[in-house]
């Protein structure tokens, strides 16, 4: 009878190893999949048809967005798009009588915006691709044609192209003579 009860009292239990169930379903519901390109950039990109100066301003406006949210420092290339040019970032003067503390702050300073800087010259590198995968096949072939364009592309300067894409689009491809 002892050992009826002994039973009873701890159930089925190895050794008071308890046994758990595994869940079984999907690991991912209820998450929300990752964006990519694709879905950011659907229907809008760079065009020099009738649309194109409104394309243009939605899809300068969208890829600010895209670029401050995958890039690093994305802010800083956000930046750069809507002022259509590099920012610099102003340099801390150091006193000519200075304290060991005021110098140690000022290499800190100065090391932390030129990591920055080197961080956005990368990011705005990596948009010369993603500028020229936004142009439709007509601007595309009008901005290779552009004389300017090879120079460009050596530097892989993407505020130099972006603001050729943009003369493309406001004036339709016209004043383009390589056409």
């Amino acid at each position: 009878m002892k050992d009826a009860e002994v039973k009873s009292k701890g159930g089925d239990r190895r050794e008071g190893k308890a046994h758990f169930k595994k869940k079984v379903g999907n690991k991912n519901k209820g998450k929300k999949q990752q964006s990519t390109a694709d879905d950011a950039f659907r229907g809008i990109g760079f065009s020099i048809r009738r649309e194109g100066p409104e394309l243009y301003l939605r899809t300068v406006e969208r890829l600010g967005l895209y670029v401050s949210r995958q890039f690093k420092n994305g802010s800083d290339v956000k930046l750069c798009l809507k002022q259509e040019k590099m920012i610099q970032t102003a340099y801390p003067d150091l006193a000519d009588e200075h304290t060991a503390h005021e110098k140690r702050i000022w290499e800190f300073k100065m090391t932390k915006i030129l990591k920055t800087e080197c961080v956005l010259e990368g990011n705005l590198r990596n948009l010369f691709a993603i500028l020229m995968s936004l142009c439709d096949t007509e601007t595309k072939h009008q901005v290779e044609s552009s004389p300017e364009f090879n120079k460009l592309e050596e530097t892989l300067d993407s505020m130099g192209l972006l603001a050729l894409i943009k003369k493309l689009v406001y004036t339709g491809g016209a004043n383009n003579k390589n056409v």
